[in-house]
Formats: C-alpha cells, sequence, structure tokens
C-alpha cells in the first residue's frame, strides 16, 4: 500500500511517499522512508508521530493513502499577547449625588412634604410650609387648624340658643407622621359638619 512520511522545518519541508506493506505502523514507515537521514536535527525520541494532524501512537497501524507526519517538540513557552489595561468606567452623576441611604431619606422627604401639603389644604386653610427631613410641623398645623374651626363652630351654636348639635371635638391627638393625613382630614370633615349644623341653628333662632 502507497503511504507518505512528512515533516517541516522553517527552512526545509519535505514529504515522502513509499511503498510498505499492509500492517505497517506509523513508525515502521517513518523509519522505512528514510527521511530522519534528511533533516540533521529530527530526533525520533522526542517526536511525536501522527496521521492527518491528528496525534497517534507509533505502533498505530496505517491504511492505504495515509500520511504519517512528524511533529517536532515544542521549543520554550507560547509568547502571551498582553491586553491593553480597560478604562476605569466614568462615574455617574448618580454615583456623585451621594449614598443610596441619601437618595432614599430624599424621596422620603419630597413624599413627606407633599402629604402634609395635602392635608394642611383640607383642613381648610393655605399649605403650611414644608419641613424638613423627621419634622412634623406641616401635619400638625392642619390639625391645629382643624380644632380651630371646631371650637368656633362650637362658639357660634352656642351663641344661637344652645339648642343646636353640639359639634363633635376634633381628633386631639395631631398627625404624628407625615406620611399619614387621615386625622386632620377626619377633623376638618367634623369641624365642617359641626359648622353647618350651628348656621343652620342660628337661622331657624332670627
Amino acid at each position: 500500500m502507497k503511504v507518505a512520511v512528512a515533516y517541516a522545518e522553517a527552512k526545509k519541508q519535505m514529504v515522502m511517499n513509499i511503498e510498505l506493506e499492509e500492517g505497517g505502523t506509523a513508525m515502521q514507515a517513518v523509519q522505512q522512508s528514510g527521511i530522519v537521514n534528511k533533516f540533521a536535527d529530527l530526533d525520533l525520541s522526542t517526536s511525536k508521530l501522527g496521521v492527518w494532524g491528528k496525534i497517534v501512537d507509533n505502533d498505530r497501524v496505517l491504511v492505504d493513502g495515509e500520511r504519517v507526519e512528524i511533529y517536532r517538540p515544542a521549543l520554550g513557552k507560547p509568547v502571551k499577547k498582553s491586553r491593553p489595561a480597560k478604562a476605569p468606567a466614568a462615574k455617574t452623576v448618580a454615583a456623585e449625588s451621594g449614598s443610596p441611604a441619601d437618595k432614599v431619606a430624599a424621596m422620603k422627604a419630597k413624599v413627606a412634604a407633599a402629604k402634609a401639603k395635602k392635608a394642611a389644604a383640607a383642613a381648610g386653610g393655605d399649605a403650611a410650609p414644608t419641613a424638613d427631613v423627621g419634622d412634623d410641623k406641616a401635619a400638625k398645623m392642619a390639625a391645629m387648624k382643624a380644632k380651630v374651626a371646631a371650637a368656633k363652630a362650637k362658639k357660634a351654636a352656642a351663641a344661637a340658643g344652645g339648642d343646636a348639635v353640639p359639634a363633635v371635638e376634633p381628633a386631639t391627638t395631631p398627625a404624628a407622621d407625615p406620611a399619614d393625613e387621615k386625622a386632620a382630614k377626619m377633623a376638618a370633615m367634623k369641624a365642617r359638619v359641626a359648622a353647618a349644623k350651628a348656621k343652620k341653628a342660628a337661622a331657624a333662632q332670627s
């Protein structure tokens, strides 16, 4: 059968075609080709054999048409390509504006201020100026205005002759949490009902 034996160096390459008996091995093909005598630096004891680019054992049986390749041992270590250092990530505006805790506190302050303003408007007066974080001044002001409205309604009922339905006292406990304006709204509603009843009673006495 016909097989080929190939070997290559930097400046010299060679492929030799030979006739090998059936059952011949890769090493037998190399030895029979005499290619070792063509290269002074070729040492079979340190070289590996392969068939069509795949390393095989020296006693690997060949078939007709195959090519045995002799691989030289690698000298040294492969050179590693240096990679450019990554550029530092650009700082975003959000990163420079403060810590996550500061952002959450600022957001809570905005929500509390908006709810306090809404509670003051529901109590019947102008919106009280918003306070800083943790200050419930706006909510307390709304509750105070509700108390004043209830007191006026009670006074009007007394002036009408005392027959009017007594005004219901507003919630005595001011809203301590700016996020919860329910107490202020309830007090304002009770004050309005009391004022309407007092007005109606005064009209009936006149």
